[in-house]
């Protein structure tokens, strides 16, 4: 176990995706190596799986979707261009207009309530949407309104990449940050996904300067390798 374990806040995203990814994060929460959980309401998973998840003491944030119509596709990772083209037509259409998303995500935080009884520990969103300023204006509204004092942000910044995902967020996230500052929520000091890390030894053994939420998706066979050697 790396020696600044105490510092990493490890996610898993995509629980509900799929039930390999269902099966991947229970083995890593009940082995100790996760700390919190993103949980898609949407998804697919089992009253025994949630049951387990509900029972580790884990937190369990809410993974946000935007598209109701959507279906999980398991094993695709669409890239960074793709995904911007394909939100940019779907700004044009009714169903993004941030009234529906604003419904939308209430739905859904409702809807976790209803599985577990209680609100999420935090939220988040599928493939960073919630970074998109108009959305990040409702998602602290509504984590105000529901008393969720947690959101993935990266209060202080996110860790450097030379990946696409971090240059676009990189941008979104200094337009989001006046919004964040005003809201009072709480956040960890920096935010990495594991797949932005090119050399996971070397960046472990950096010492961080405060907290860092690493998000990882189990479901990935070379994240899930990842996460077993060095965490």
């Amino acid at each position: 176990m790396n020696k600044h374990r105490k510092t990493f806040v490890l996610t898993a995203d995509d629980f509900g995706i799929s039930p390999r990814a269902n099966k991947n994060i229970l083995a890593l929460v009940k082995a100790k190596k996760i700390d919190r959980v993103s949980l898609m309401v949407h998804g697919a998973f089992t009253p025994q799986e949630l049951e387990k998840l509900r029972q580790s003491g884990v937190k369990i944030d809410l993974h946000l979707e935007n598209d109701p119509k959507k279906k999980h596709r398991q094993g695709i990772k669409e890239g960074a261009f793709l995904r911007g083209v394909l939100f940019s037509l779907k700004l044009l259409s009714r169903q993004m207009r941030s009234g529906f998303v604003s419904l939308y995500w209430e739905q859904q935080i409702d809807q976790f309530h209803a599985l577990l009884g209680r609100y999420p520990d935090g939220l988040n969103s599928h493939q960073h949407i919630h970074y998109f300023p108009p959305y990040f204006h409702l998602l602290t509204k509504l984590a105000q309104k529901k008393e969720i004092s947690f959101i993935r942000f990266g209060k202080v910044a996110l860790i450097p990449s030379n990946t696409s995902v971090y240059r676009i967020l990189f941008w979104l996230h200094k337009k989001d940050r006046p919004t964040f500052l005003a809201s009072h929520l709480q956040s960890t000091d920096h935010l990495v996904s594991l797949d932005w890390i090119k050399d996971l030894p070397i960046f472990l053994s950096q010492e961080p300067s405060g907290s860092l939420e690493i998000v990882c998706h189990p479901e990935r066979k070379h994240e899930l390798e990842l996460i077993q050697k060095y965490f």
